[in-house]
This record gives structure tokens, C-alpha cells and sequence, in this order.
């Protein structure tokens, strides 16, 4: 397996658990987004792991949810 393969599944992967943590906090990407001060469509790219987010746009979710960061890795 190349390690472009391994990214995009890693991205993948990332957005998954970013998708599951926000259906466990009962929000729409809308409602998500606004909350954390982000772009819905980057939530959405970053959810299906389309996008590379920055460890600031992370943190930022962590922050916002009072969540660990180390959470959003935990796949």
C-alpha cells in the first residue's frame, strides 16, 4: 500500500470518528459548524475525509467540545 493510500484512509478514518462524535452530541454539520466557528462545507470535506484539517482547526473542536484532543484520534 502506497503512502497516498494510507493518508486518504487515515483522512478517511479521521472524518468518520469526527462524524460520530458530532451524531453523539445530537447536531446537524449546520449546527456543528456554527458552534465551532468553522465552514460547514469544510466540516463536511473534513468529515469525508477530503480535506487535511490543521492542528489548530482540531484543537479548536477539542476546545469547543471540552474533549481531549487525543479523542479525535481515537480510531
Amino acid at each position: 500500500m502506497s503512502e497516498k493510500t494510507r493518508d486518504i484512509i487515515f483522512l478517511k478514518q479521521f472524518g468518520k470518528n469526527l462524524r460520530s462524535i458530532r451524531e453523539s452530541k445530537e447536531m446537524s454539520q449546520e449546527e456543528f459548524a456554527s458552534f465551532c466557528n468553522i465552514d460547514t462545507r469544510q466540516l463536511g470535506r473534513i468529515e469525508r475525509g477530503e480535506t487535511n484539517s490543521t492542528i489548530l482547526t482540531i484543537k479548536n473542536l477539542a476546545d469547543k467540545l471540552n474533549l481531549p484532543i487525543i479523542y479525535f484520534f481515537d480510531f
